[in-house]
């Protein structure tokens, strides 16, 4: 794929620095606190080995996120890495996504402020007892038909602007959104999807907001359809008995095909009671909460996918409710073997839906490794790699075909791939769909790695494995793997000793015909401790593979010293920048008024002025309107310095 007009050979005629034996990177969590409040950062991308294919264009987006040490991963900070490619050259931008509750945060850390009105870490969250949980923008950049948003599991999406990389709005008012926990809250729990879909034929598009039962609460799912910029119209699925459906995981994915959306209760357990333990741990710190109520132990996820089926034709134009009164929808159930937090879904299914499913079972990415626990090589967890998401099954993974017939959820045929390849699949990414069929799909593995895999996780799903087929002596490198969706074939890179890749990205080649390898493949590469380091690079590098023969290697290698990657996760490929047209705007002083929150919380009781007073003074609503006005706001343009109504605790 090399420009016709150039026959020097795209070959990595530098050779990769190994280490002198396997061992996974740690060094997706190097990236400290340090770094949040710093300004962008730019760098120019320097070849370390091979050439740098001449139709090579178009800019990458990679979210990540930036964990303090100790911190779970995917709590960290927010970050945006755009990679742009073109001109013989790749250059890098990062940025760090700061809404409200961020800046609210970091003022608060900034004057040694860590009462009730601080936040603190629980868990994969961080909460503060009287302003809510913190929304952290890691998972998914996601580009629209006429903007790119920002997503989370935990949080509604963020609109951003893909040439300055900064926050533009929330997808969606506050009021438009169900909050998962009943608190009087700036900033409540919403739980959404970090895979929300759209129909680029309709422009229609589709996320969800559900809760999880438990804290009080029954549970409800709703399917969020937000289109021609307008208010968001809600749907409350309803199962075939009539019931409201309840997600007993995560809703981490949505797809849309022509005639349906398809949502997936993924397998990422939402520990409700255990996050309420915390917080009332939190909230009462002198009384032994866990003593009294029990502490919640491990939970395992559901070891099968259980997939929603909305058919479109119901969700009639501007039919969707508000929030407070969803319109029921019925959705057919679809239930699978074999647990996974990803798929794909072919948009044609006027006759049979055809899903293409990475399972993953024992993949529990909910769990994060705590310093001086006991790993599954015999080991102690380091205070290097505390903080990590555990990174690996204790089986292999499954690559499946299934066949469904989209009117009754009847599963018609499945093809299974399974093999040593196919240990510690990981995410996937595949060229734009020819006639809406996706043809073949790349995943990055993390391999078998038993020193980052606390023995709690064999504990928890030992039932489901055979601890004699682990590799526990030798361990599995990760790889890079291509999928032939119509034959099931499988090829594959095996990393070199002591690498491995995070966050596939498929860059389609700049003037070619289109096709699913016709392109190139750009991962994130990072190099364990024990591998040798250059004077020019991190170890810390962008490898780029070309799509049509994975197996020969990186075409190119690309670093910098400074070259520093947080922990990161999805990606896209945009062929151009087009600024935000901001032609849709949530206003952040309307969105944070405090009088409105507590009518959203109490209703008529909030109309009463001595209870409005009292809620006022003991949420301490009068010093957070003063931090909303000196440090939020202003980081908003055009949003009123004065604008948020001062309540007063002196009624």
């Amino acid at each position: 794929m090399a420009d016709p007009k150039d026959d020097t050979p795209l070959t990595a005629d530098t050779p990769i620095p190994v280490g002198p034996w396997r061992a996974m990177p740690t060094s997706m969590l190097s990236s400290g606190g340090e770094e949040v409040m710093a300004t962008h950062r730019t760098l120019e991308l320097r070849p370390l080995g091979g050439k740098l294919p001449a139709d090579l264009d178009g800019h990458v987006f990679i979210a990540g996120s930036i964990a303090t040490p100790g911190r779970p991963a995917f709590s960290g900070e927010g970050t945006v890495y755009r990679l742009d490619l073109g001109d013989g050259k790749v250059a890098l931008k990062q940025a760090v996504f700061r809404p409200p509750c961020f800046l609210l945060d970091h003022a608060l850390q900034a004057t040694g402020h860590h009462g009730m009105l601080g936040f603190h870490d629980l868990g994969l969250t961080r909460l503060s007892p009287l302003l809510g949980v913190r929304t952290v923008l890691s998972n998914s950049p996601v580009a629209l038909r006429d903007r790119m948003i920002i997503t989370t599991d935990a949080g509604r999406p963020w609109e951003f602007d893909p040439i300055s990389l900064e926050l533009v709005t929330p997808i969606g008012k506050t009021d438009e959104w169900i909050g998962a926990i009943p608190a009087p809250w700036v900033f409540p729990l919403h739980l959404a999807s970090a895979h929300p879909a759209e129909d680029p034929r309709t422009g229609e598009f589709f996320t969800a907001n559900y809760v999880n039962p438990g804290a009080g609460q029954a549970g409800l799912t709703h399917l969020i359809r937000w289109h021609h910029r307008a208010h968001l119209e809600h749907f409350q699925l309803i199962d075939d008995n009539g019931d409201p459906v309840v997600i007993a995981q995560c809703i981490h994915q949505l797809a849309v095909t022509r005639n349906h959306v398809i949502l997936q209760d993924s397998a990422f357990v939402v520990e409700m009671g255990q996050m309420a333990l915390d917080a009332a741990a939190l909230l009462l710190p002198g009384i032994p909460v866990r003593e009294l109520f029990g502490d919640n132990q491990m939970e395992a996820q559901r070891p099968t996918t259980v997939l929603y089926l909305v058919a479109r034709s119901d969700l009639r134009p501007r039919s969707g409710g508000p929030a407070s009164e969803p319109t029921p929808v019925r959705c057919i159930r679809v239930e699978i073997p074999g647990e996974s937090v990803h798929f794909f879904a072919q948009y044609d299914d006027d006759e049979k839906l055809e899903i293409i499913i990475p399972h993953t079972p024992t993949l529990d990415v909910s769990e994060w490794v705590h310093e001086g626990e006991l790993m599954l090589d015999g080991s102690r967890a380091s205070e290097d790699i505390t903080g990590m998401q555990v990174p690996c099954a204790l089986t292999q993974g499954t690559l499946a075909v299934h066949t469904i017939d989209p009117r009754t959820g009847e599963l018609l045929a499945a093809r299974l791939t399974r093999s040593d390849e196919t240990w510690g699949l990981a995410l996937g990414t595949h060229a734009p769909p020819v006639n809406g069929r996706i043809e073949t799909i790349y995943f990055n593995t993390s391999g078998f790695a038993p020193e980052l895999v606390p023995q709690r996780i064999l504990k928890t799903y030992h039932d489901r494995v055979d601890a004699a087929l682990m590799p526990i002596k030798t361990g599995k490198a990760p790889r890079l793997l291509a999928f032939e969706v119509a034959t099931s074939t499988l090829t594959s890179y095996l990393c070199p000793r002591g690498w491995s890749m995070l966050s596939p990205t498929f860059v389609p080649r700049r003037g070619g015909p289109g096709g699913p390898h016709d392109g190139y493949l750009l991962c994130l590469a990072h190099a364990a401790d024990s591998v040798p380091r250059p004077h020019d690079t991190s170890g810390e590098e962008v490898w780029i593979f070309d799509a049509a023969d994975i197996t020969a290697g990186p075409l190119c290698r690309l670093g910098h010293p400074e070259l520093d990657f947080a922990f990161t996760v999805h990606s896209t490929w945009v062929p151009e920048l087009r600024p935000s047209p901001r032609d849709y705007r949530v206003r952040i002083f309307e969105d944070l008024d405090l009088n409105q929150v507590t009518r959203r919380s109490f209703g008529q009781l909030a109309f009463w002025d001595l209870f409005s007073a009292a809620v006022s003074a003991a949420m301490q609503h009068d010093k957070i309107n003063r931090l909303i006005i000196d440090e939020v706001l202003p980081q908003f343009p055009g949003e009123p310095n004065q604008s948020v109504p001062r309540d007063s605790d002196e009624t």
